[in-house]
């Protein structure tokens, strides 16, 4: 038998191979790379992340929360559905954002969004490299970042990312061990519950994620683990009714479905693609198809299920891109790494950290960029019909049938408005009699509505195919147009 000494003066041939140790000095420092690129992207285009008209109304909700020390019941601001029963299961955003303007004006919201999805893709990268090699995890916080950039805007879906992050990743990696999540994790459910609608996700995640444990458990083991997921899945849903609503804030979420394919017609709930143009979206897939194809990477049955499952929702609805971003790469990570066969090659990698001072610089140069390009920017929210509604607010016009767009600055200029954002107050029926009416499908019903409704105004873009009609009817009036908005007035009061 050989002893040590005789394999270092053994024939270079005949020695046992040993990978030489690689020093990673880029891997400490990923997180804060990608969490600065989207810091440092967002900021430089706070309009754009002002472009979605329904911040006005958010932040008008928070400041009646604020005021009135409650949070609504009913719906406060349209006159077409006033009085009606309406709660807001994104109450704790909107008083985030309504706090944010009043200590920064424009910029605070704006901010505060990039702060969430700075932080959301810190902590996407942090959990990744825990699983897999720095390639693939640039490779797939790159491509979430660049699927989210649209849908990254100053609204309470952005300030649940760190949350449906932390959530995901916990839920996913229990699964793995084979066991149920720890409870601490219970209090993230419970302030996702309170910041936005979305939370439902997070508990339909525990389904699949619990069957896919038992399924891989010992069979000795099994009854131990289904009451295990039994136990959180049950409390997660009690810490998801802790919120000034109760189970109610969960109950909207099965109104927005109801609506069936009328939940279409409004913006975020569309299809997110257009296969005729390049966008980030088709890339992602297109290029996450041809690697597996090419290398003949596998998924387990319950996560292809799962992943394929966020796919079609994405393709359906453009609000689940950020699902398909922050959650679905944790469907992947664990299958991704054994297909790398990357617990092997940690073997032969040694992780350099930062030193403080390196960490310090870094930091301090991020603070000064963003401060200088916050300062040196305009952050005046685009596309608002200013001179369109004080016009209105001159004539002292009340029942306005409003483009869907223009309601969020109809409320927050205190003009109530016909119909708004908020279709699971206003129902199928209503929403399409509404998209009908205004792009003439029904043109003789745009003439009853205006007049079952006591319309006196109209707050339309040029492009609506109703502005036309009304520049023919004699009782209406062309009071003023601009390329973002015409205003119609009824000629004689009713």
């Amino acid at each position: 038998m050989l002893s040590s000494n005789d394999l270092i003066q053994a024939d270079p041939e005949t020695r046992p191979s040993v990978a030489p140790t690689r020093s990673d000095h880029l891997r400490p420092w990923l997180p804060l790379l990608c969490a600065a690129m989207v810091w440092l992207t967002l900021i430089t285009r706070i309009p754009s992340l002002l472009r979605d008209a329904d911040v006005y109304w958010h932040i008008e909700v928070g400041q009646w929360i604020v005021d009135h020390r409650t949070v609504p019941h009913v719906d406060l601001f349209s006159f077409t559905m006033r009085g009606a029963p309406w709660i807001t299961s994104a109450w704790l955003s909107e008083v985030l954002y309504f706090i944010a303007f009043k200590l920064a004006g424009w910029v605070g919201p704006a901010l505060l969004c990039a702060l969430s999805a700075s932080i959301a893709f810190f902590l996407l990268a942090s959990l990744l490299l825990k699983r897999l090699p720095n390639a693939p995890v640039m490779v797939l916080v790159s491509a979430g970042i660049a699927m989210t950039a649209f849908h990254t805007l100053a609204r309470p879906h952005v300030l649940v990312f760190p949350l449906m992050v932390l959530w995901a990743n916990a839920l996913v990696q229990a699964s793995e061990a084979r066991r149920a999540p720890s409870l601490v994790y219970l209090p993230l459910i419970t302030l996702w519950a309170n910041l936005h609608g979305s939370f439902t996700l997070g508990l339909a995640l525990i389904g699949p994620l619990a069957l896919e444990a038992l399924w891989t458990a010992d069979k000795s083991a099994r009854v131990t683990v289904a009451l295990q997921w039994l136990r959180f899945g049950v409390l997660a849903l009690g810490a998801a009714c802790i919120t000034p609503y109760g189970p109610e804030s969960i109950l909207v979420t099965f109104r927005l479905l109801s609506l069936g394919t009328t939940l279409a017609t409004v913006g975020e709930w569309k299809p997110a693609l257009d296969f005729g143009a390049l966008n980030p979206i088709v890339i992602c897939l297109i290029a996450g198809i041809g690697y597996v194809m090419y290398s003949g990477f596998k998924l387990p049955p319950i996560r292809l299920a799962m992943l394929l499952a966020v796919i079609w929702q994405t393709l359906a609805h453009v609000r689940y891109v950020d699902v398909c971003a922050l959650v679905a790469p944790f469907f992947i990570a664990g299958p991704l790494a054994q297909h790398l066969s990357w617990p092997q090659l940690q073997l032969s990698r040694k992780v350099v950290p930062p030193t403080r001072t390196a960490l310090v610089a870094v930091v301090a140069t991020l603070v000064i960029a963003s401060g200088v390009i916050v300062a040196t920017r305009d952050h005046s929210p685009p596309r608002v019909p200013r001179v369109a509604v004080q016009m209105l607010k001159e004539r002292q016009a009340s029942r306005v049938l409003n483009d869907y767009f223009f309601s969020g600055y109809l409320i927050s200029q205190g003009v109530p408005p016909f119909i708004d954002s908020r279709a699971e107050l206003y129902g199928a029926a209503f929403l399409i009699r509404y998209l009908q009416a205004i792009s003439l499908e029904d043109l003789a019903d745009l003439v009853r509505l205006l007049d079952e409704y006591k319309i006196d105004a109209t707050l339309l873009f040029p492009s609506t195919p109703a502005v036309g009609l009304l520049d023919r009817l004699p009782e209406w009036e062309r009071s003023y147009a601009d390329d973002i908005a015409v205003v119609h007035i009824r000629r004689t009061p009713r």
